[in-house]
């Protein structure tokens, strides 16, 4: 009975480390490695945030150890070009939704598929654990990462007012169903 019930245990039972395999891409002549991440890349996502947030670090050390050592079913990659982290994606499950928590690529590399393909593996990932959607909320400003999210199946579900505390923008909450 247990087994049919995946959020459950993601809600009371301690989360198991992940195995994910990591996966090597070819774009535009370059190699770039997916992986877990791991506690020892925090200083390298603190410094994808700076490069991506004009300078900002809208998630903290502890925010990423918190998220890394979470009870919750998660997943967090990070793509690795020539020995850097240059960009990252989490995922968060929780009853039958998948959230992204977080998602940066440095400017260098956006538009070359890798959110793209985070997001893909982060789509499979839910699945596998028998979620029915994604979420996740976006800036309203940030027009580009809203056109990525349509394209990829995500419709707006409501805007968030003041959702983030730096400068009270708001978000949009957005959804992609699964089944």
């Amino acid at each position: 009975m247990w087994k049919k019930c995946n959020w459950f245990r993601s809600l009371f039972l301690p989360n198991a480390p992940l195995q994910y395999a990591p996966q090597w891409l070819e774009i535009k002549q370059e190699q770039f490695l997916i992986r877990e991440l791991e506690l020892g890349d925090i200083k390298e996502l603190l410094a994808v945030q700076r490069l991506t947030y004009d300078g900002q670090t809208p998630w903290t050390r502890s925010g990423f150890l918190s998220e890394l050592y979470s009870r919750y079913t998660h997943l967090y990659l990070g793509v690795v070009h020539e020995e850097k982290v240059i960009g990252f994606m989490g995922v968060r499950l929780f009853l039958e939704d998948g959230h992204i928590t977080n998602i940066a690529i440095i400017p260098k590399f956006q538009g070359w598929g890798l959110g793209a393909c985070l997001l893909q593996e982060a789509e499979i990932f839910a699945k596998s654990h028998r979620c029915q959607t994604m979420s996740l909320e976006v800036r309203k400003s940030n027009s580009d990462a809203q056109r990525l999210y349509r394209r990829l199946g995500y419709v707006s579900r409501r805007v968030l007012p003041n959702y983030y505390n730096e400068n009270n923008e708001d978000a949009i909450d957005m959804v992609k169903y699964l089944c």
